[in-house]
């Protein structure tokens, strides 16, 4: 038997934290960084436990819980959970990954005076993050949505007194309000077209109901808005231009951002309401065919790039086309496979990286670094192991969720294959380049 509790404690407890840092512990450094911690493992744990009850049932149980928040005339809202194995699987990479990079955050914030600042603002990200993943009804996923935008917003520009970090804060929040705008209205749009007074819902399992029979070309107007959203979040062209600049927060926001977390909430969002795009032929065109540009885009980007955070942040960029690929190609388990896989060895990435730019002084660009791979064995070990598996090495994890993706492709469309193939070889190339230039000589 599954205990809704669990889900609600993990959805709560980084929540806590940043209420306790914040009301309590912002001029304590070590109890500001214990209160977070202990937070997102205590979500972890609760994840966890999740995990093994859920796929210890044969075929995997789901369950949702929830109760109503505004009800007006015939509107009417709740606020719940809607816990499956989608959602489990991605709640273990939010707070696996999540629990790594705060544990690694108190020693690369050590001597950063906003330090518990900075842990209070990780808290309330990684509350935004498990909310939008547990979320059982789109206006809850959205209010999620935009408290993430607020985080990050806040986690790029934690050194506001550096202009650049600054700027890239602000640049990444308006071009994220321009997406959402449209997925905002995507919302509504299937919203009206789904009933008739008390019979119109925003709860995903009601829509699913309801999406076979709605009007072909109103559902793929509103499936296109919805995607906006994703356009944004998951930096897709042409809304890509954000996410590079982004890298001016420090290097665990990088991770946790860039990585695991904000960037793959596109991917979610498109996976979790897959009822919607399935029946729509065009609108998953447009989608496979955006992702696949963004791919190829991004990593011709990352050829000519000097700084090894933007290097790792064109290859985010470029890997999270091939996922919207997978899903323009109704492809949503290829896709979250491949989202999982990578969350973990990008992750893996941009905490070496923050390793270097640590030991160097705050340095970032490849051709001022030679032979990290004698100077910092342990980091280069690490490096070279989130290399490969981001080239597709086998036996590593990159290759087994890549190929999925390129066999797909492969099935479906002749030319994403193609495109897909492409790009891979360029990330070989181009992260063969970083190791090269900085760890090898």
């Amino acid at each position: 038997m599954v205990n809704p509790l669990l889900a609600w404690i993990a959805l709560f407890s980084p929540l806590a934290s940043c209420v306790i840092i914040t009301l309590f512990l912002l001029r304590s450094k070590a109890y500001s960084a214990f209160v977070a911690i202990a937070g997102i493992l205590t979500s972890f744990v609760c994840c966890v436990l999740l995990f093994a009850r859920i796929f210890n049932a044969h075929p995997p149980v789901e369950f949702q819980q929830s109760f109503t928040w505004i009800h007006f005339d015939s509107l009417m809202i709740d606020f719940g959970i809607l816990a499956n194995p989608l959602a489990i699987m991605m709640l273990m990479v939010v707070t696996g990954v999540g629990s790594a990079i705060f544990i690694y955050s108190k020693g690369y914030m050590a001597d950063d005076p906003g330090m518990p600042r900075f842990f209070a603002f990780l808290s309330l990200f990684a509350f935004s993050m498990i909310g939008i993943v547990l979320s059982n009804n789109f206006i809850q996923l959205f209010i999620f949505w935009e408290l993430v935008g607020l985080s990050s917003y806040l986690l790029i520009g934690f050194w506001y007194e550096k202009p650049s970090a600054a700027d890239a804060g602000v640049k990444a929040f308006m071009v994220n309000r321009f997406a959402d705008f449209g997925f905002l209205c995507g919302i509504f749009l299937l919203w009206s077209a789904s009933g008739v007074g008390n019979s119109r819902s925003f709860l995903f399992t009601d829509l699913a109901a309801v999406v076979p029979h709605l009007d072909s070309h109103l559902l793929t107007a509103a499936a296109l808005l919805i995607f906006c959203g994703v356009v944004g979040k998951s930096a897709q062209v042409p809304l890509h231009v954000w996410l590079a600049d982004a890298m001016e927060g420090p290097a665990p926001v990088s991770a946790l951002i860039h990585a695991a977390t904000m960037v793959a909430a596109g991917i979610y969002l498109l996976a979790r309401t897959f009822f919607i795009f399935e029946p729509l032929t065009a609108a998953l065109a447009v989608i496979a065919y955006v992702g696949a540009i963004t791919a190829f885009l991004a990593a011709t980007l990352a050829i000519v790039e000097n700084d090894i955070k933007r290097i790792l942040a064109y290859s985010t960029l470029s890997q999270l086309g091939l996922m919207v690929m997978a899903l323009g190609l109704a492809g949503p388990l290829q896709g979250m496979y491949h989202l999982t896989t990578h969350a973990f060895f990008k992750a893996l990435l941009f905490l070496a990286a923050g390793g270097v730019i640590y030991a160097l002084h705050h340095e970032q660009n490849i051709w001022n670094m030679q032979g990290l791979l004698k100077k910092l064995p342990i980091t280069g070990v690490t490096f070279l192991i989130g290399t490969l598996a981001l080239c597709g090495i086998f036996p590593l994890s990159g290759f087994w969720s890549k190929d999925e993706i390129l066999a797909l492709a492969a099935e479906h469309n002749t030319l994403l294959y193609w495109a897909g193939t492409l790009t891979s070889g360029l990330t070989a190339f181009y992260m063969g380049r970083l190791l090269w230039i900085a760890f090898w000589p």
